[in-house]
């Protein structure tokens, strides 16, 4: 591990689905796993196995003192319900993406974890992975220039039941958008495609504007048959890109010119930016841990995550309504069209 620890912190992970094992596989690797929790008792007892950990009740894990913290890998509806729970216990939380499916919900944890002095914060994993934190700095070190907008697509077939692109592939570019920019946009306008019948929105577009003309654009599908994660930047003076869907020697790049040149005749040229891999899910885990140690903040920490909420809830009303939601920075739960 690259944190150094008196003690490691003692995690149980509450909800051992295919995410959730994966949390399971990588605490028990960094001997931080103590329990797991599943409401089908089978798969919970296979976790448990893997992860060498007993398989306990929800109550036991909260009322467990040598667990410090949980991992909820839940579905959605039920993450602030448990997280809520958890803080209550005095655990830390780590809870997968979405924090919340209401800013309501997501402000409730967000001043409970504060009072109690106690760490929350949301998986979102890209935030984590080498190759987004070397576009950020691109962005952050002038290399690009001045940004102005930013461009992402998260497009493949989701497996199994019939996803919500905005809430289960939103949080990702969201999040990413939101660190890139550094603010919350001032509107969001969203429109959606229902392909299939009885199913929610598979495919959804976001316009995020901001009041000094910088703007973002995000692009979501889970029934595409091409597989595409790529955000990308431009800047005056180059554009940055993040494809996550290529091998590690190709996953950022720089293009120029940028904005700036781009009405000159030169041809633009593109170079790779160096990498080195690693695992973002660990790097996650490595950050909750030294969070609950007394390190500092993680990237994903209840604030920003109530932001990716916020805008989240806006994009679906806007979907609802038809127009532009504004978001209210004085009420981190008021929306307004």
């Amino acid at each position: 591990m690259t944190g150094s620890f008196q003690v490691l912190p003692g995690i149980a992970v509450i909800g051992c689905g295919l995410w959730g094992r994966n949390h399971v596989r990588t605490l028990a690797t960094l001997g931080a796993l103590r329990a797991v929790h599943d409401a089908d008792a089978e798969g919970g007892e296979a976790a448990a196995s893997a992860g060498n950990v007993p398989h306990h009740s929800l109550s036991e894990i909260l009322d467990n003192r040598g667990i410090d913290g949980v991992v909820i890998a839940t579905p959605d509806a039920t993450h602030a319900e448990i997280a809520q729970r958890a803080l209550e216990a005095g655990k830390h939380v780590l809870v997968e993406k979405p924090m919340a499916i209401s800013a309501a919900d997501g402000v409730r944890l967000v001043e409970l974890a504060a009072g109690a002095g106690l760490t929350l914060m949301t998986g979102h994993i890209l935030l984590y992975h080498p190759g987004f934190q070397r576009l950020r700095d691109l962005v952050r070190d002038g290399t690009l220039g001045s940004l102005r907008h930013v461009a992402s697509k998260r497009h493949h077939i989701a497996r199994g039941a019939p996803r919500h692109a905005l809430w289960d592939l939103g949080p990702h570019d969201v999040s990413m958008v939101l660190e890139l920019t550094g603010c919350l946009p001032k509107e969001v306008a969203a429109q959606a495609a229902t392909p299939l019948e009885n199913a929610p929105p598979q495919q959804v577009s976001l316009l995020l504007t901001y009041p000094d003309g910088l703007s973002a654009d995000i692009s979501l599908s889970a029934i595409h048959p091409v597989k595409l994660h790529q955000i990308i930047v431009a800047g005056t003076d180059a554009f940055g890109v993040f494809e996550d869907s290529q091998d590690w020697q190709d996953k950022v790049s720089v293009i120029r010119p940028g904005l700036a040149g781009s009405g000159g005749a030169g041809t633009p040229v593109s170079e790779t930016v160096p990498l080195e891999a690693d695992e973002p899910l660990r790097l996650e885990i490595e950050a909750f841990l030294e969070a609950i140690s007394g390190g500092p903040p993680p990237p994903s920490n209840g604030r920003e995550a109530l932001d990716v909420v916020r805008v989240l809830a806006a994009a679906e009303k806007s979907m609802a309504t038809g127009n532009a939601v504004t978001l209210d920075s004085t009420a981190p739960d008021n929306l307004e069209t």
